[in-house]
């Protein structure tokens, strides 16, 4: 079962360097995916920064360790990004399909990441297990 744990947070891992070689690499896809705008070079440059370098080692650094922090790191991450746009959704009545999609998106990155020892370290060092 710990094995099969594993395998979802290597695949959390390998979906977040997916997602920044996309950022890195083909920006204006990135932004056609988020939904944003890179029209300006400053705006390719966050693409490339933010949605690819970030994410390219968000996801590298607990593939190279596989340290359970690592992947709880990430996952959490994945989890705030979840959250923050249900915060969205509700405070901007920002209420459309794509924003639903994104929230279950981000939700199963996180899952991925959290499944097994993650989550359970996370519950070990707060003393809820």
């Amino acid at each position: 079962m710990e094995r099969r744990m594993e395998i979802l947070n290597i695949a959390g891992a390998g979906m977040t360097m997916v997602m920044g070689c996309l950022g890195l690499f083909f920006p204006q896809r990135a932004a056609e995916f988020t939904g944003l705008k890179a029209v300006t070079v400053p705006g390719r440059s966050e693409f490339r920064s933010t949605f690819g370098g970030l994410f390219l080692l968000a996801g590298l650094v607990p593939l190279i360790t596989l340290e359970p922090a690592a992947f709880l790191t990430i996952g959490l991450g994945w989890a705030g990004a979840a959250s923050g746009r249900v915060v969205s959704i509700l405070a901007d009545n920002a209420n459309d399909p794509k924003n639903w999609i994104a929230v279950l998106f981000e939700a199963s990155f996180a899952a991925l990441l959290l499944a097994g020892r993650p989550i359970a370290l996370l519950l070990e060092k707060t003393g809820q297990l």
